[in-house]
């Protein structure tokens, strides 16, 4: 018997490739997990694990920005506790972004990120 992309060939029969078998190829997760939205394959090395890996870290940036006005806004009002409270809310929004950076920065190295000849890659028309 020989394994071909089409199935088996047993005598004059080819068999077609078992669909559960695609079906977990298909549902590996590459990588590391990811937090949040990304489906089923989101690892960090998958093409939805990265997508989702890029929103957090423009969530976490936007996130930061926003804090910095909360604190600056109370540091002006003279309320001293929330703006704490903010400024390490702030500080959490940071750590995020470094997590983001570094699963994406592993995922490279690794050479576990998505690459155009990746089956679950998306396909790209160029015009």
């Amino acid at each position: 018997m020989s394994v071909q992309d089409e199935g088996e060939t047993v005598g004059a029969h080819i068999v077609p490739p078992d669909p559960r078998a695609e079906r977990t190829q298909a549902t590996e997760t590459v990588g590391t997990r990811v937090w949040g939205f990304g489906g089923p394959t989101s690892g960090a090395g998958s093409h939805d694990g990265q997508s989702a890996l890029k929103l957090h870290r423009g969530i976490s940036v936007i996130a930061f920005l926003l804090c910095v006005l909360v604190v600056v806004v109370f540091l002006l009002d003279g309320v001293i506790v929330p703006a704490i409270i903010f400024a390490v809310i702030g500080l959490g929004c940071v750590g995020i972004f470094l997590w983001c950076n570094l699963q994406l920065a592993r995922a490279r190295a690794s050479g576990d990120h998505c690459t155009p000849t990746d089956p679950h890659a998306p396909s790209r028309v160029r015009y």
